[in-house]
């Protein structure tokens, strides 16, 4: 049977491998891995998952910082149905599937997929500005699994909260607001998205007293980006436990995020030609003065 492997790297998505009965993975920080974990705590050859009898081993390969199977280290070992396995410091979750099963989440991508396309074509449909931020707002807080978020777009030389889902954005001030203000501070300064799927396991968000005692599961903030230069930024979080996001979720984000952007951009745009001079006006003064 197949089994699925989610790997949890700090900071970042969370990576989604599908393995055939009868295959193997070989895990590592090495490029000849069939897996590649680019974290200084993981080998270069780690460990590998290999297929027999029906039944899947996890087999430790010399690594430097050991491999355990549900806390446990070992160095070769049957795995149960489902299991949770540590290289180095990454976590990852093991879980045999029948192939009714793994068709079923392997068409939930395809899903997702739709669902990205058909929030894509509704901005696009949008005319009315408020209208515009809001189903932004809401494509990133659906796409990731989110139950609330919000967004902030640059105006002057700070960012302001345009848009706001089941958040108030009067209660966002980093003094009480029960999120991450570290997570999209990091997204602003570096350009990059920011995505944790466990908030417990991550030293600098764990220690925050605000954002452990909110009971904070997952989160993920996407910077909006104009040629390099980060315009704004969409945050999302949940409480509720739930389906990791997983590189392809943040493949999804990302693009819709682009397009997003695009948007926005060209809206803010027409908005600004509200206040501007009429080249109309323009051209009948200087004709006037032209006159003699």
């Amino acid at each position: 049977m197949p089994v699925r492997l989610i790997v949890y790297p700090p900071d970042t998505a969370a990576l989604t491998r599908w393995v055939d009965e009868g295959a193997r993975l070989r895990i590592g920080r090495g490029a000849d891995c069939d897996l590649v974990l680019a974290h200084p705590s993981v080998s270069r050859a780690h460990a590998e998952l290999v297929e027999g009898g029906g039944h899947w081993r996890l087999n430790d390969l010399g690594s430097k910082n050991g491999t355990f199977i549900d806390g446990i280290a070992t160095l070769g070992q049957m795995l149960p149905h489902t299991a949770w396995l540590r290289l180095g410091d990454v976590h990852c979750e093991f879980e045999v599937f029948d192939d009714a099963q793994a068709r079923s989440l392997r068409e939930r991508q395809q899903e997702r997929r739709a669902l990205s396309m058909a929030a894509t074509r509704r901005i696009a449909a949008r005319h009315d500005a408020d209208s515009l931020l809001d189903d932004v707002l809401r494509g990133v807080v659906e796409l990731a699994g989110c139950s609330r978020g919000f967004m902030l777009l640059a105006n002057a030389n700070d960012f302001a909260v345009c848009a706001s889902l089941l958040l108030d954005p009067a209660a966002m001030d980093p003094a009480v607001f029960h999120g991450s203000v570290g997570a999209v501070q990091r997204a602003l300064e570096s350009g990059q998205p920011v995505v944790v799927n466990h908030v417990d396991r991550e030293p600098w968000l764990a220690r925050r007293r605000s954002v452990a005692g909110s009971g904070l599961q997952s989160l993920v903030c996407l910077p909006l980006l104009d040629h390099g230069r980060t315009v704004g930024a969409i945050y999302a979080d949940r409480r509720e436990a739930g389906e990791p996001i997983t590189d392809f979720d943040l493949e999804l984000l990302g693009a819709f995020a682009e397009s997003a952007t695009l948007w926005l951009l060209a809206r803010r745009a027409m908005q600004s030609l509200d206040s501007a001079p009429r080249w109309g006006t323009v051209v009948h003064r200087d004709s006037a003065e032209a006159a003699p």
